[in-house]
């Protein structure tokens, strides 16, 4: 079979670069056995050679991971359905209270892999654990807690409290953060023992959460 200049220049080119033999195929309109002949003779570096190794090995996992990801999110949106319908019945108070409370306050892009839900308010935190407990059923060792709280506040008291009220231990609290306010701020006096951040670890349990906002939303007000 003749060369053609043209594709075989560009396909060398990209070899020298570090190209796999894949992905030169989807810049080329040959067939794989000929990117092979012609480029098996170019040298690549260490760095190029661990590349394509690196990129190998890990194709097949996350190929997985994609494929788990498209089931959970189908699967969130399955039980989110479920849940909503459950709403008129006897669980139908907190789970509604619990959807409109993370709406309005909760972290709800799943590039962070995690729910978070802060607030000063110890009733609406008290609230929101009920909700992460019963109806999400989230293991007592999947809380995080972290206190956010102005630098001249007690620290050790504050934990303390939030504590006490979720009643996650203080061995699963993150480092705290302390907040520079400003002199004439009145944060600590409104609210002395900060702010309570809880954190789940549990990208599946955030898909469902996302998915229960949207099956709420729905029903709620329907797009036109």
């Amino acid at each position: 079979m003749l060369r053609k200049p043209g594709l075989y220049n560009k396909a060398i080119l990209l070899r020298k670069r570090g190209f796999s033999y894949n992905e030169i195929l989807k810049y080329l309109p040959v067939a794989e056995s000929t990117i092979s002949r012609w480029c098996r003779s170019v040298p690549l570096t260490k760095k190029q050679k661990e590349r394509l190794v690196e990129k190998k090995r890990n194709t097949p996992f996350i190929r997985s991971l994609r494929k788990q990801a498209i089931r959970s999110e189908k699967e969130a949106k399955i039980w989110a359905k479920e849940q909503v319908n459950k709403i008129s019945k006897k669980d139908g108070l907190l789970l509604a209270v619990g959807i409109i409370l993370y709406w309005a306050e909760g972290t709800k892009r799943s590039r962070y892999k995690s729910i978070e839900f802060t607030n000063t308010d110890p009733n609406i935190i008290s609230i929101m654990m009920k909700f992460f407990r019963e109806i999400f059923h989230i293991p007592e060792n999947k809380f995080r807690i972290m206190v956010r709280i102005g630098s001249r506040g007690d620290v050790g008291k504050a934990e303390n409290y939030w504590s006490k009220l979720t009643k996650v231990p203080k061995k699963q609290f993150n480092k705290a953060e302390i907040l520079n306010l400003k002199e004439n701020s009145k944060s600590l006096e409104r609210h002395p023992h900060g702010v309570c951040r809880i954190v789940i670890h549990d990208i599946s349990k955030l898909r469902k959460l996302i998915a229960l906002i949207g099956e709420f939303t729905k029903k709620l007000a329907p797009v036109a």
